[in-house]
């Protein structure tokens, strides 16, 4: 009888871990596919694709969540955002202009996560061009003596129209707004004319326009274009040389905020014309309003926040606390930021 009682009890307790153990297969199977089924669809400044590529895929091995990565210029990806296109996060680069460009999906908020810097960029078959030795032998001793005559020759030559540029629409493209800054501040300093190489530049019909800096990459690596405007995160990501310029020219300073914001420059933005002046380039993430999937959409922002140093290794710096523009009331997952001392009200967002 005892014995009966043991067997029985013994078939039961296996008969009960069997249903568990079914239970958590299919707990887990149905995890796996809720996870899997969300996704999300970032839009991110041409310059940075390589980096919202690298932390989307960290943030999909870490969740499950699956993660579109749309890269283009920051004005014209606002633009297709405030059309109606699914965004669920954008990450504009140097301009909170851009978000006020959404439209009806502006959330009246950004956060200023990273910092970067201009730089001049250029591959191993620029050298092939004799005015891009020539100009790197001006930089050379630009740098080691601070002589203004030799950067005066410096963007005397890649301004002469011997080689061919890559600055990409200033209405599109940040990266073209702030190539053009730059060229005013040297102009001033240099030439004592804030115009003068941006009338070279235009007069001798050496740029080649793009609606986003990363339409340059294969025609820079090809020898088509021997000289880009960009950041240099845009150049260590793609593997590229790049010519570090001055604080005073490379819009990384906070430091030298009075001297870019004395200079600016006209663009199209959704049929207005707009002045925007100089500010350091900071890369913003924000959410647009009516997001694909809120939930995960905040968690994206809040794991780029949590392991931004990942973006250190392409010359990206994370700023903690980050900056916070807003003009509007705040969605509880940002005041919860700014509640943990992730973020940091700096100001209102800059309109239209």
């Amino acid at each position: 009888m005892v014995e009966y009682i043991y067997s029985f009890m013994d078939t039961r307790l296996k008969y009960i871990i069997g249903i568990v153990v079914v239970l958590a297969v299919i707990g887990g199977v149905f995890y796996a596919l809720s996870s899997s089924s969300k996704s999300i669809t970032v839009y991110i400044a041409g310059a940075y694709a390589a980096e919202g590529q690298y932390l989307a895929q960290d943030f999909q091995n870490s969740t499950g969540i699956d993660v579109k990565v749309i890269p283009g210029g920051s004005f014209k990806l606002a633009s297709q955002i405030s059309s109606g296109e699914p965004a669920s996060v954008f990450i504009p680069v140097a301009f909170t202009q851009a978000v006020d460009a959404l439209g009806p999906r502006d959330p009246g908020w950004a956060i200023a996560a990273f910092t970067d810097q201009m730089a001049i960029v250029y591959s191993n078959l620029s050298l092939k061009n004799q005015y891009v030795v020539q100009a790197l032998s001006y930089y050379n001793k630009a740098i080691s003596t601070n002589d203004s005559t030799y950067w005066y020759d410096f963007f005397q030559t890649i301004t002469s129209g011997n080689l061919k540029l890559g600055i990409s629409n200033p209405s599109t493209d940040p990266e073209g707004l702030y190539a053009f800054l730059l060229l005013e501040i040297a102009g001033k300093l240099y030439a004592h004319n804030s115009s003068y190489f941006v009338e070279r530049v235009i007069e001798s019909g050496s740029n080649i326009t793009r609606s986003s800096t990363g339409e340059y990459v294969g025609p820079l690596e090809e020898g088509e274009i021997q000289l880009v405007f960009s950041y240099r995160s845009y150049a260590m990501a793609q593997g590229f040389h790049y010519i570090q310029l001055p604080p005073w020219l490379n819009f990384g300073s906070p430091s030298y905020v009075s001297l870019y914001s004395q200079f600016s420059w006209p663009v199209d933005l959704e049929g207005h014309q707009v002045n925007i002046s100089g500010t350091p380039v900071y890369l913003y993430i924000t959410v647009p309003k009516d997001p694909q999937d809120p939930s995960a959409s905040y968690s994206f922002l809040q794991f780029v926040l949590l392991h931004g140093a990942l973006l250190e290794k392409f010359g990206l710096s994370l700023i903690h606390p980050s900056p916070l523009f807003n003009s509007t009331s705040l969605p509880p997952q940002v005041v919860k930021l700014e509640e943990t001392g992730e973020v940091s009200y700096a100001g209102p967002l800059a309109a239209l």
